[in-house]
């Protein structure tokens, strides 16, 4: 499989169409997901591409599921949250014995001194919306954030009445700051000119352990997980999406369409990919 790394304004119809051929498996990594067009999907569906993106935004997860029947008719594959937020949890749902799910609760805090990065921290501070709730089963807090979650996982389970995402920032006093940013737009704006300043703190000061909670409720009961990793916890997020990738290239895979979450990577191989790089799942 060869690989080739690109770089073009994602929103540049013009530069992408010099840059995609048929045939191709994009990876798509740029954040943040919430500003950003659908062009790059647009010209791939143009040329026959088949695309993976990480993206957790609700914005364009929508964009994204309005092309459906665009996607259908290329014959291609899309793969989108193919990340921790989306294909994780829909994988651990569709494994649990909890039957069709009514409520999905996920938790993140993020090996904040490892992973803070402006183009992360702009995406949570557009998404942030007033309220949040605590884990009771892991030590972790979390803000409300708008995610790709509301709007995948009830695509697969028409019955789930709630899907949310709650995100600790995982770095002393930045929860207070943020909480007050959720509630005042001239606060979040204040904040926005200071995240080159926030991501610095956060590499000094953050934590170096990452950790993602999902609690889901159905006719079945009660799951829980918790997976904790010691630094690279970004390594979560990418091992839907990087198995997605290989499985495409590889030509023997069977995808079309638009791809359910819960399809995108197998319990076994994230259970593998998990163990493979150290990062321990735990039932809550």
């Amino acid at each position: 499989m060869a690989v080739t790394h690109a770089d073009a304004d994602v929103d540049d119809p013009i530069a992408l169409r010099a840059l995609v051929h048929p045939n191709d498996v994009i990876l798509d990594t740029v954040g943040p997901f919430q500003t950003r067009s659908a062009a790059l999907l647009d010209v791939a569906l143009e040329r026959g591409a088949d695309v993976v993106d990480l993206s957790d935004s609700a914005s364009y997860a929508r964009s994204v599921a309005e092309r459906r029947e665009a996607i259908a008719a290329r014959g291609v594959a899309v793969l989108s949250g193919c990340s921790a937020i989306s294909a994780v949890v829909a994988t651990l749902i569709r494994g649990s014995a909890v039957g069709d799910p009514r409520r999905v609760d996920v938790w993140l805090a993020p090996a904040s001194r490892e992973t803070a990065n402006v183009a992360t921290a702009r995406s949570f501070l557009a998404s942030i919306r007033a309220g949040s709730r605590a884990c009771d089963f892991a030590p972790v807090r979390g803000l409300r954030v708008d995610s790709g979650l509301s709007v995948q996982l009830p695509a697969i389970w028409p019955a789930l009445a709630e899907a949310a995402f709650w995100v600790d920032p995982h770095t002393r006093g930045a929860g207070a700051l943020l909480g007050f940013a959720s509630r005042s737009p001239l606060g979040r704006r204040a904040l926005e000119t200071l995240v080159p300043v926030g991501v610095r703190l956060a590499r000094l000061g953050g934590s170096r352990e990452g950790l993602f909670a999902v609690r889901v409720e159905g006719p079945g009961g009660v799951a829980r997980w918790v997976l904790r990793a010691r630094r690279g916890s970004y390594l979560l997020a990418l091992g839907p999406s990087t198995t997605a990738v290989r499985r495409l290239a590889s030509g023997d895979h069977g995808w079309r369409g638009l791809v359910p979450a819960d399809e995108h990577v197998s319990k076994d191989v994230l259970f593998a990919y998990l163990d493979r790089h150290g990062i321990a799942m735990t039932l809550g």
